[in-house]
């Protein structure tokens, strides 16, 4: 039934047997067989065509709503490793926390806690959510589009509140007024979704001609090199070794806030409490 799932689920998602098969790489008749066993496991119709794709019946999405949880609860069970006594989890960070302090504030927080050990994971904060929500990853560091999540989905703790910071055009104040155009993270991520009104409301910025590229770090290189004023967060800023000079704190304060999230029965282990405590104690001194 598991791999049966797995295929709804590549199907829900792409919306073709064709492409469902390349995102499992498996062949498109495995896909096929899969989904026919689960509907004869079932005894009732999971998928219809729709023209030239695919689509899920109103029961297979009421069965899908449903699966999804149990299955991430069982492959976090079963993906739970224990290597001399070791916890073994998987955890997805975010890459522009992954690419600066998210690596040293996690190996940090391991130093203070036995037996505990992780495998680390980058993606966009959108693709971390979705791993954890599908049980590939037991935790993710990231920015959440939505705060609060039902128990039955995922749990989530702030770690800590991440100042963005504004980069003045060739990294010089002096180029302030040169030129109307901001560079900042892309409409998708959780970054923009969540400051997007603080954002176009503050007064450096309030008019201003945005340009939305997919990484915190292209932004530096763009604004290095002229091409208009820049929002990244600070730990950027720091990891690059921008000049202070060439960047200020935005007045008032606007923050990207970082949360820990992860399944309920993940979050209730022990050593996951510990190392949340500790990574809070930690976050603390970051900035």
């Amino acid at each position: 039934m598991i791999d049966g799932i797995e295929a709804l689920i590549a199907l829900d998602r792409t919306g073709t047997i064709s492409e469902a098969a390349a995102q499992l790489r498996i062949t498109q008749s495995a896909v096929s067989k899969r989904l026919q066993s689960l509907q004869d496991e079932l005894h009732y119709k999971l998928i219809e065509p729709d023209g030239r794709r695919v689509r899920l019946t109103s029961e297979g999405r009421q069965f899908l709503e449903r699966a999804k949880p149990l299955l991430a609860e069982f492959k976090s069970l079963k993906d739970l490793n224990l290597t001399k006594g070791h916890m073994r989890y998987a955890i997805g960070l975010a890459d522009s926390i992954a690419a600066t302090w998210g690596p040293k504030l996690i190996k940090q927080a391991l130093r203070k806690i036995k037996n505990l050990e992780f495998d680390l994971h980058v993606h966009r904060s959108t693709l971390v959510e979705e791993n954890v929500k599908l049980g590939r990853y037991d935790l993710g560091i990231c920015v959440p589009q939505q705060r609060h999540f039902s128990p039955q989905n995922l749990i989530s703790t702030k770690i800590l509140d991440e100042p963005l910071v504004f980069v003045f055009n060739r990294f010089d104040a002096d180029n302030m007024n040169e030129t109307n155009k901001v560079i900042t993270i892309e409409k998708n991520s959780g970054t923009w979704k969540t400051l997007e009104d603080k954002l176009q409301k503050n007064i450096k910025i309030k008019n201003a001609d945005f340009i939305f590229v997919e990484s915190f770090l292209a932004i530096t290189q763009m604004v290095k090199e002229g091409f208009g004023h820049g929002v990244i967060p600070l730990g950027v800023a720091l990891n690059q070794n921008l000049p202070k000079k060439s960047y200020v704190v935005f007045t008032p304060n606007i923050d990207r806030d970082i949360y820990l999230i992860g399944r309920k029965n993940i979050f209730l282990q022990e050593p996951i409490q510990e190392f949340t405590e500790t990574l809070k104690e930690l976050a603390r001194d970051l900035f």
